[in-house]
């Protein structure tokens, strides 16, 4: 048998504009603010048609990187069948000339989010959360989860919607077949659930907790570890000191229950993750939606409590007054259906 020697493990190294890969040429390098990923992303157009574009994840020289090509070579035409507006999938694959793997994303995606979240609101990010929840309730139909979350595939589109990166896509392992672990594509500790580090395979169960992390450095933000990017830790009122005191103990109720330690104590599933945030989204006063545009600066004091009883009482006593006059009126039309009265 032959002594074959393989280029050692390295970085991928930048790559210059105007490079290019088969049939793409690249444009310029994206950043996507979290280091543990595989590799290094760029915006390219083809070659031949420079209005077709695409993005190009260059992977590093690692088992990791080839753990995402050996993913990709065994799902491809599988996961060329995966259909929904905000997940995107690769669609061709090479090596550059420095022995790095690459992967191609077809289509104009937008660019990674985490670096433009200085820009969105506490409402605008959970938004994204919805809808990244709700690309998984399709695919789920379809027969994939997301196997293991890296922030760096999740992207802000061009129309302002998220996009996902479907890299971290898998089938549904069989729960009967004991070999049916799925294939690793090294995501950040801090995503990962605890029984998928003790071995167990990707779950919907193990989904949640990864969206549940990602929703956690959305919303409380980010900090960087000896093995990464994570999300912090304490409550959603620490960034956004503005939210009612109700908003809060409801939010942090939910991070929570994504990241239990335990499956069956978390969120059944990103359907139900979906249901809880919109929820969320509708249960505050529109007023609201100004006050969290951006993260404060510092701390705002919160209402005296008894400013907020004060409140409290004179509503009720409008409520009854109005309650008053309506019995005294003649009974003449008929009531609307709640879908017109809440309209």
């Amino acid at each position: 048998m032959p002594n074959l020697s393989l280029p050692p493990p390295a970085a991928a190294a930048p790559l210059d504009e105007g490079q290019a890969l088969g049939v793409w040429r690249l444009k310029k390098p994206l950043p996507d603010g979290e280091q543990a990923h595989a590799g290094q992303w760029y915006s390219a157009h083809h070659g031949l048609a420079t209005e077709q574009q695409a993005a190009v994840l260059v992977l590093d020289r690692s088992d990791q990187g080839a753990g995402v090509m050996l993913r990709y070579a065994d799902q491809a035409g599988d996961l060329a069948q995966l259909q929904h507006p905000n997940i995107a999938v690769p669609s061709d694959s090479g090596v550059t000339p420095d022995a790095h793997p690459y992967l191609i994303v077809d289509g104009e995606h937008g660019e990674p989010l985490l670096p433009q979240l200085h820009k969105l609101g506490l409402r605008k990010r959970i938004e994204l959360l919805v809808q990244l929840c709700e690309a998984l309730r399709s695919a789920h139909q379809q027969g994939w989860l997301l196997a293991e979350l890296d922030p760096a595939m999740i992207w802000l589109g061009p129309e302002g919607g998220v996009r996902l990166m479907g890299l971290g896509i898998a089938r549904i392992p069989d729960p009967t077949d004991p070999f049916d672990r799925g294939l690793s594509l090294g995501a950040s500790p801090a995503f990962v659930a605890p029984e998928r580090r003790a071995g167990e395979p990707p779950s919907l169960a193990s989904e949640v907790y990864g969206l549940g992390a990602f929703a956690r450095g959305l919303i409380c933000g980010w900090e960087d570890t000896p093995k990464g990017l994570a999300p912090r830790r304490g409550s959603a009122a620490d960034p956004w000191p503005q939210m009612l005191e109700e908003q809060q103990i409801q939010l942090d109720a939910l991070l929570r229950a994504t990241m239990a330690e335990s499956p069956e104590l978390r969120t059944r599933g990103a359907e139900s993750l979906a249901d809880e945030l919109r929820a969320w989204l509708g249960q505050g006063p529109q007023r609201s939606t100004a006050e969290m545009a951006a993260p404060a600066a510092e701390a705002r004091p919160r209402p005296a409590w008894w400013k907020r009883w004060l409140w409290l009482g004179a509503a009720a006593g409008l409520a009854l007054l109005a309650l008053a006059a309506r019995v005294t009126e003649p009974q003449t039309a008929t009531a609307a259906p709640p879908s017109q009265r809440n309209g």
